[in-house]
C-alpha cells in the first residue's frame, strides 16, 4: 500500500517507557491528592496542575494506564466525555 501511495508509514517516538509513563503519573496523583478521584483522559492531559506528562497525546496515555490496570493500581472508566481513569494507593 506504501507503494502504490494510499498508506503512509508511521513511527511513534516514546520519551518514556509507558511503565515509566505509568510511574509518573501515579506519583503526579499521589502528591496532588488525586487518588479515589476519577480523572477524565482529557483532565489528566491538559490538566491545571502541572505535570510531566501534559499534552501526552491520549493513545499513549492509554498505553502507560494500561500498565497499573493490569497491577490493580488504576481502573479506566467510561465517562460521559469519552474515557477516564481512577488511580487507587499502591498496594504492597
Amino acid at each position: 500500500m506504501v507503494a502504490k501511495n494510499v498508506a503512509q508509514t508511521r513511527a511513534v517516538m516514546l520519551w518514556r517507557l509507558p511503565e515509566e509513563s505509568a510511574d509518573v503519573l501515579h506519583s503526579w496523583a499521589t502528591t496532588t491528592g488525586q487518588l479515589n478521584t476519577i480523572l477524565t483522559f482529557y483532565e489528566i492531559s491538559d490538566s491545571p496542575i502541572p505535570s510531566p506528562l501534559s499534552d501526552i497525546p491520549i493513545p499513549l496515555l492509554r498505553r502507560a494506564l494500561k500498565t497499573f490496570v493490569r497491577s490493580d493500581r488504576a481502573q479506566i472508566i467510561g465517562v460521559v466525555d469519552g474515557e477516564g481513569v481512577r488511580f487507587v494507593a499502591a498496594t504492597k
